[in-house]
């Protein structure tokens, strides 16, 4: 969700990092925040997470990059 070019839901695949995700959709937008993102678990709850080229994705986690403040 978010700042990415093509938003929507993607299958999720053993080993998929939130880097993999963005690609996925089609990477970032010009507004998009790249350092820092919102991960929601299954359970609910939303975290903000520092983006690494390692932050890994679980079975039913939403992603969510915010918009960058200038």
């Amino acid at each position: 969700l978010g700042e990415v070019n093509k938003a929507g839901e993607y299958p999720f695949t053993s080993g998929l990092t939130v880097m993999n995700a963005i690609a996925t959709a089609g990477d970032f937008t010009y507004r998009a925040d790249k350092k820092k993102i919102m991960i929601t678990s299954a359970d609910g709850v939303e975290r903000e997470v520092v983006l690494t080229s390692t932050t890994p994705v679980n079975p039913g986690d939403r992603i969510r990059i915010k918009e960058r403040f200038f």
